[in-house]
């Protein structure tokens, strides 16, 4: 009888017990990271193509201009775009030389690129189409983003003025990211960004994929 009467008397104390325990799995507040490797874009990653791009095009240009005989009226004009395209390759490799990997300067997952298509169907960034923010550069201060179909021109995603930038955790408010609406979630194909910062105005082309 007496065991019984124990049993009884621990039957509202593990009640009570797994209740609370229920209670406090409910209460706990799980702090999931903003930014993960496929749902933004890296600005270091769209400057540095452009600059890559603006290198190939300037050393095709010095081939034509190398092309150029002495004795042909352009001789002089063909020499002096060789040297201001030589110059001009020689920053734009510095600046990417000081691009640096988001996950080294703000301590979060480097953005996963997809593997670029054999044969690439154009000359452009491949990434996901789960990217919903864009990770700025540590010197960027303010950016806009355009994205539009390269087919007919209609806006798949944009930046919205109106929308805060967003600080990247344990960062010290250095890291900053800016959300952007996309307009057509599942796109995928041929489009290209225009980009504009407080330092640089550009344009590229970019491949989005399916993850």
């Amino acid at each position: 009888m007496k065991k019984y009467t124990i049993i009884l008397l621990m039957m509202p104390l593990l009640c009570f017990t797994n209740l609370s325990c229920e209670d406090k799995d409910d209460n706990v507040i799980v702090n999931e990271e903003p930014l993960t490797s496929t749902n933004y874009i890296y600005e270091g990653d769209l400057r540095k193509f452009y600059l890559q791009t603006e290198i190939a095009y300037l050393e095709n240009q010095i081939e034509i201009w190398n092309a150029v005989t002495p004795n042909d009226p352009d001789y002089q004009n063909a020499q002096e775009e060789i040297f201001l395209a030589i110059a001009e390759i020689e920053t734009n490799k510095l600046e990417i030389t000081g691009i640096a990997n988001p996950s080294a300067i703000f301590v979060i997952k480097p953005p996963i690129l997809p593997p670029v298509p054999v044969p690439s169907p154009c000359n452009c960034l491949n990434v996901y189409n789960t990217a919903r923010n864009i990770v700025l550069l540590p010197n960027t201060e303010n950016i806009s983003i355009t994205i539009m179909s390269n087919t007919d021109e209609s806006l798949i995603a944009s930046t919205n003025s109106d929308v805060k930038l967003q600080t990247i955790p344990n960062t010290g408010n250095k890291g900053k990211y800016q959300p952007f609406i996309p307009e057509k979630p599942n796109f995928t194909g041929e489009a290209f960004i225009i980009v504009e910062t407080n330092n640089h105005s550009y344009t590229i082309n970019l491949n989005f994929h399916k993850l």
